[in-house]
């Protein structure tokens, strides 16, 4: 009688041969069953196929415990192998103890012996199994969506589909590693996936600026103000709390390259080994980017028959039972056709043919298969109502714990990682945009030039530039030159290749890629046919021999086929870099950036090259010219990233001289555009951020110290604003020699992080508008340490609407006690207590310069109020307002702040708003406004409005 580890090592070579094709479900089950280390699985996971096996069964044979558990597995993922594989394992090991993976959903259940088996194994798999013995409460909960089809003739399609999707979802695709048949090793979903962060949706802030502008916005909002928990994607599908019920359909939005489309591979992946999602018997997956290609009328029969043909026979069955089906509809920001979401639900069944995008609607809306269960992915940008799905959901992208993680995952050698993530951490641009994963990726990947060589090599030179990149620009510079030169050029080139040289090597598909890049930008196109590409010289056969295949992405359905950039951001960067290496006079680059930037043409036929007379705005149609110049945003940050290197001689290779012709040295001469801007434009507060980027990409101190000195006063006001932004900032800020008369950044979300990369330059502020920052006692001892400053010329400072806290107050009395600059400081809502006062007699009665002070909103109480009253007595030039009832403009400015929240709706969750109502409400009520005087009257009439305004929300 062979033991189980007997006749593992007597069917060694046949359970290799049987295995290998195939062996993500059996590794993944070890790893579960405790058979192998989650450390070991992982390292098997980088192996070649052949070679995980080999080293799997060399493991499981040292011991009779591991042999066991391997077979114990071997029977539970047996229908995911070959047919010989199977009758093996019912020869050797005929009782099944837990049941197939695709018979009864996977589920765990009791082994009921029908009779004594011969097998000598049988035995011991009967003593293995009583550890999964099922109690009745987990029998109820347990769903069983075979039990009303036969569960026969549905195995094998099944275990066909779960086979397919394991091979289509099981590595993560890497562009700049030649896509996913030549991606590396590491590029397994088990070991690339990082968790992304998904809360529940309120969907109080859409929005149409840029993605990457808008996506720290959001992260801002949500994670400092509002209280969510994370929603792992294998639990979208999990009852509720309210409703005690699993939603049957759910919207999971974000960003282009937030993860949407990663984190429901990552489901499919999990559905398809059975660990997750066990309650459904099919799971299909359909991408909008290919229903695009469908013209003709159609039923869901059919589309389900084409797409996956291998479950044309038994679809009729499936679809029998709705209730255990799930349709993950990925990328409805793609789809070309128009959705009608109002208009009345049709009668139509499985075989009724209609158009594609009435399918889509009838599918999401549940008037088709309303019982089945659908999660949609889209960007924030379309308009798919909340009313038709149970739960609504955001991907905010990565956490910095998250960022950590990737970088960990990323790379092999752990010192790698590390100083990576550092470098990242410590580069304000880069750190936001490391949140979002597509970015995080191409950054890793941009920086792994720099920190993988040296140590291991010993060359100091690098083979790009001397320093690792900084700004934006730099970063996909780097990730394109990378892509280029070790995935594409097939031995042309090496890491100690000159970038000039990597660059002549591909400058014909650079040159050809941009004209696509470009032209499509300016009509809005991301997706491109064969004939589009053949236009402008590229040739989809030569995609996989080439570095197109780190560039587009291949949509492939039935004959046909489209393509796209596989991100908005690179087709962005590539139009940049062509019409950087294309337009070689300064006056044509200054016109350019006048079309790009605010819409403006000369006469036609002084038109700059590049642009046509097709390209010009419509200036009937305001709202398309707005959208084109929000979207060109990117775009021109990323010339002047790229203008900067042509100068500095970094793009030889694309061109032959990097001196651009016209006369003057363009840095100044580009410099004196800016100022032109800046003193007699008028342009919105978004146009003028913008151009702060364009000089902090451009990153040329002749250029900025032109154009920051006309910059006299930035009026910001509730533009939610990024760390980076606040960057761009600080960058120009910096040059001007003059006092900003007003920096308001009221209602921005700039948060501690944001104010401490505006710190070197606030002092210069005269009047400083920090309301509803999210600021808190770091905040205040920074601003304590400008007032401070003997260099401090802040004359009116506003820090109402952030937690300061008694902490954060007794700062910044301590700091007035030397200033002698600032006349007016308003402290309404910081949440300074009685404590909060200890030190304010004290440090304001030897102050002689301040004249106004707020803090109503404060609950100082009785002691805090008593020792306003001696400040009072002492300072009788210090007017303090310590209630609403003693100041009528500031009633009146409370009344019209309640007015603005209820007339936009999104500043309720912008700041906490809520709370800052509670505020007060509460100061009111303290404050006893039970006299018929004027100022009464208004308070009355201000608690009246905030009670409605609370009421409704």
């Amino acid at each position: 009688m062979a033991s189980p580890q007997q006749l593992l090592q007597s069917q060694r070579d046949v359970l290799l041969e049987w295995l290998s094709p195939n062996p993500s479900p059996l590794l993944r089950w070890l790893c579960d069953d405790k058979v192998l280390s989650r450390a070991q699985y992982l390292s098997l996971l980088e192996r070649q196929p052949t070679n995980a096996v080999a080293a799997t069964l060399e493991v499981v044979c040292g011991s009779e415990a591991s042999s066991l558990g391997f077979l114990t597995v071997l029977g539970k993922v047996q229908d995911y192998y070959c047919a010989q594989l199977q009758a093996w394992v019912q020869h050797n090991c005929p009782e099944e103890p837990l049941g197939r993976v695709s018979n009864e959903a996977a589920a765990p259940v009791k082994v009921e012996e029908k009779r004594k088996s011969k097998n000598p194994l049988s035995k011991l798999f009967r003593s293995k199994s009583k550890e999964f013995a099922v109690t009745q409460d987990i029998k109820e909960n347990q769903t069983h969506p075979l039990r009303n089809v036969k569960s026969t003739n549905l195995r094998v399609p099944i275990s066909t589909h779960k086979n397919t999707l394991l091979s289509q979802t099981e590595r993560m695709i890497c562009y700049s590693e030649g896509g996913g048949e030549v991606s590396n090793s590491r590029s397994h979903i088990e070991i690339r996936y990082t968790d992304l962060f998904v809360t529940e949706d309120d969907e109080s802030m859409e929005s149409s600026q840029h993605e990457y502008f808008n996506a720290m916005t959001r992260r801002a909002r949500i994670y400092a103000h509002q209280h969510c928990h994370q929603i792992r994607p294998q639990h979208l599908l999990v009852p509720q709390e309210a409703s005690k019920r699993a939603p049957k359909r759910i919207k999971v939005k974000g960003i282009a390259g937030i993860g949407k489309s990663v984190a429901v591979q990552r489901l499919m992946y999990e559905w398809a080994l059975g660990k997750n999602l066990r309650e459904f018997t099919c799971v299909f997956g359909l991408r909008f980017r290919e229903l695009n290609l469908i013209d003709a009328p159609l039923s869901l029969l059919e589309l389900l028959g084409t797409r996956f043909q291998y479950l044309r026979d038994i679809l009729p069955a499936l679809l029998e039972s709705p209730g255990s089906l799930l349709f993950i509809l990925d990328g409805l920001d793609e789809f070309k056709h128009q959705l009608k979401w109002d208009g009345a639900d049709k009668d139509i069944s499985i075989d009724t043919k209609v158009p594609v995008s009435e399918l889509m609607v009838s599918l999401i809306k549940g008037s088709l298969l309303p019982e089945s269960s659908v999660i949609l992915t889209t960007r924030p940008s379309t308009d798919a109502p909340k009313r038709f799905f149970q739960r609504c959901c955001v991907v905010l992208g990565f956490e910095e714990e998250q960022v950590k993680e990737y970088a960990s995952k990323f790379y092999s050698d752990p010192q790698v990682a590390e100083k990576v993530y550092n470098y990242i951490a410590m580069n304000d641009s880069l750190f936001v945009l490391s949140f979002i994963p597509l970015y995080c990726y191409i950054i890793c990947t941009a920086l792994s030039e720099f920190f993988s060589a040296n140590e291991r090599e010993g060359d100091q030179g690098r083979s790009l530039e001397v320093n690792p990149p900084r700004t934006v620009s730099e970063v996909y510079s780097c990730y394109l030159v990378t892509a280029i030169k070790h995935h594409a050029l097939k031995g042309k080139a090496d890491r100690s290749t000159p970038k000039s040289e990597v660059l002549s090597l591909a400058k014909g598909q650079l040159i050809a890629l941009g004209r696509l890049a470009y032209d499509n930008l300016l009509k809005g196109n991301i997706l491109f046919e064969q004939k589009d590409l053949e236009q402008f010289g590229l040739h989809p056969q030569d995609i996989n021999s080439t570095f197109l295949c780190q560039v587009l992405v291949v949509i492939e359905e039935e004959k046909t086929e489209m393509f796209s950039f596989f991100h908005l951001t690179v087709q962005e960067y590539l139009a940049a870099l062509y019409c950087a290496t294309n337009l070689s006079k300064q006056g044509d680059i200054l016109q350019a950036l006048n079309f790009w930037c605010f819409g403006d043409l000369p006469s036609p036929s002084s038109y700059p090259p590049l642009i046509s007379h097709g390209q010009q705005l419509n200036h009937k149609d305001n709202d398309k010219d707005r959208k084109l110049q929000k979207s060109l945003q990117m775009f021109t940050r990323f010339f002047m990233g790229v203008i900067r290197t042509r100068l500095e001689g970094q793009l030889q290779g694309l061109v032959q001289d990097p001196v651009l012709q016209g006369g003057q040295d363009f840095p100044v001469q580009l410099g004196l555009w800016f100022q032109d801007q800046f003193r007699g434009r008028k342009m919105s507060n978004e146009i003028a951020l913008n151009l702060l980027h364009c000089l902090m990409e451009l990153h040329m101190q002749e250029a900025t110290s032109r154009a920051a000195p006309e910059i006299q006063r930035l009026h910001l006001f509730k533009m939610k604003l990024s760390v980076v932004d606040c960057a761009a900032l600080h960058y120009v800020l910096q040059f001007s020699p003059h006092t900003l008369k007003e920096l308001n950044l009221g209602y921005s979300n700039i948060g501690n992080r944001g104010l401490s990369r505006l710190g070197p330059i606030l002092h210069r502020c005269e009047s400083l508008y920090l309301r509803y920052n999210c600021l808190d006692k770091s905040a205040a001892i920074l601003e304590s340490a400008i007032l401070k400053s003997k260099d401090c010329q802040v004359k009116k400072l506003y820090m109402c609407g952030n937690n300061l806290g008694p902490e954060g107050v007794l700062e910044l009395w301590s700091a007035l006690e030397q200033n002698s600059t600032t006349e007016e400081l308003y402290l309404d809502i910081t949440g300074i207590t009685e404590r909060g006062t200890e030190n304010i007699v004290n440090c304001l009665s030897k102050n002689t310069t301040l004249k106004t002070l707020t803090i109503v909103g404060n609950d100082i109480g009785t002691t805090g109020r008593a020792r306003i009253k001696e400040l009072e007595r002492r300072r009788p030039g210090l007017r303090i307002i310590g209630n609403f009832v003693d100041d009528l403009e500031l009633l009146q400015a409370y009344l019209e702040w309640v007015q603005e929240i209820r007339e936009d709706p999104d500043q309720m969750n912008a700041v906490k708003n809520a709370d800052a109502l509670q505020s007060v409400l509460k100061g009111l009520r303290v404050a006893n406004a039970d006299g018929e005087g004027e100022n009464a009257m208004k308070a009355r009439e201000l608690e009246a409005q905030i009670l409605q305004l609370l009421q409704a929300n």
